[in-house]
């Protein structure tokens, strides 16, 4: 990610290195008086405006036992899960897509996997975390596109609604829109080890420009449907302090 600098220094003053002091002395409030028809000597100098840039990425990835660290141990409050239904494999665990859907399903995990995988560097972090907290994560996330599982129950046209039920019954619906502009994934991979290595769980929705407590996990369920109204998108006309894959894209000072 690119940013520009602009310094608008027109106008601005700056001490020059300062002149060698008279056999007096000169007093701070004293004044240099120019002889007559001759403009003062200034001993400021102006800056001219300047263009510069930096740049900055996203890609150190956070080690999966500081992502245990500080998130598998709040991750009712962050994630939006409760307790661990870990099981022995969790490719194994099952998936079902219902809803307003022409080919309803139930898949395990590695099945789906099979069919279509993706693996992308994602950051994650609490909605309330502060400039420089610790809520914050970079890891390598391999899951199964939600795109994917739509497609592949072949979702009706006019859904604008996709609900994750997770296997203690929580709910959490979104647009779809929302989740499939933000890549959302299924993840059951975190830099390369399965989840019970880092936050917990058997699998979790991963999304880019998304506060973690919508990161459910452990989802058994995806109901596809029509609404009305759909819910609004996570985080509207709500102000986070600080958000995952957001930086600065322009600055100037004048």
């Amino acid at each position: 990610m690119i940013a520009s600098l602009t310094l608008s220094g027109a106008g601005t003053a700056f001490a020059a290195d300062g002149a060698p002091a008279s056999d007096q002395g000169a007093s701070p409030a004293a004044t240099v008086e120019a002889p007559a028809g001759t403009a003062a000597a200034s001993p400021l100098v102006s800056a001219s405006a300047a263009t510069g840039t930096f740049s900055y990425d996203q890609t150190e990835l956070t080690l999966n036992s500081v992502i245990k660290d500080v998130f598998q141990r709040a991750t009712s409050a962050l994630c939006g899960a409760t307790d661990d239904f870990v099981v022995a494999n969790p490719l194994e665990w099952k998936l079902a897509v219902t809803g307003e859907v022409d080919n309803a399903f139930t898949a395990p995990v590695d099945e789906l996997a099979s069919e279509n995988s993706v693996k992308q560097v994602m950051t994650c972090t609490c909605g309330g975390n502060p400039a420089d907290g610790k809520a914050i994560i970079t890891a390598d996330v391999k899951g199964i596109p939600v795109s994917h599982l739509l497609d592949r129950a072949e979702a009706r046209d006019g859904v604008n609604t996709v609900t994750f039920v997770s296997s203690d019954g929580t709910e959490l619906a979104m647009p779809i829109s929302y989740v499939v502009g933000r890549h959302g994934v299924l993840s059951y991979e975190i830099n390369d080890e399965d989840l019970s290595a880092s936050v917990g769980g058997n699998n979790q929705l991963w999304m880019t420009r998304t506060p973690a407590n919508y990161f459910v996990r452990d989802v058994v369920e995806v109901r596809v449907t029509r609404e009305e109204e759909p819910p609004a998108n996570p985080g509207e006309d709500m102000t986070y302090p600080n958000s995952p894959n957001v930086g600065v894209l322009a600055a100037s000072v004048s």
